[in-house]
């Protein structure tokens, strides 16, 4: 019963960052939505031995632990992508983070 209230706090936090970040004019609709695309690939790279090969099988736990290695890798280098992503104004999300964060 406490998964709602986790959820709940969880989508208010969320729209609380969203409203943050499109006032501040950091917002791109393209990104969030390549974003949840890329959530959804390495998802399925974990998921995909479960689904696909039986546990029993002496194949499984190897394939299973190249899909988290795998996702691993993807992760980190989405991250290192995602940082050098341009916003509208041709600044980087690092350079408007700093800007943000210095008082004017």
């Amino acid at each position: 019963m406490y998964w709602i209230g986790i959820l709940a706090l969880i989508l208010v936090l969320a729209f609380a960052r969203y409203q943050k970040v499109k006032r501040a004019g950091l917002w791109s609709t393209s990104k969030f939505f390549f974003t949840l695309g890329f959530a959804a690939v390495v998802s399925f790279v974990v998921i995909a031995p479960i689904l696909l090969i039986d546990m029993k099988s002496p194949f499984f736990w190897p394939a299973f632990a190249a899909g988290w290695v795998v996702a691993a890798g993807l992760f980190v280098g989405y991250i290192i992508k995602a940082r050098k992503w341009k916003l509208p104004d041709g600044r980087t999300s690092l350079e408007a983070d700093r800007e943000q964060g210095t008082p004017n």
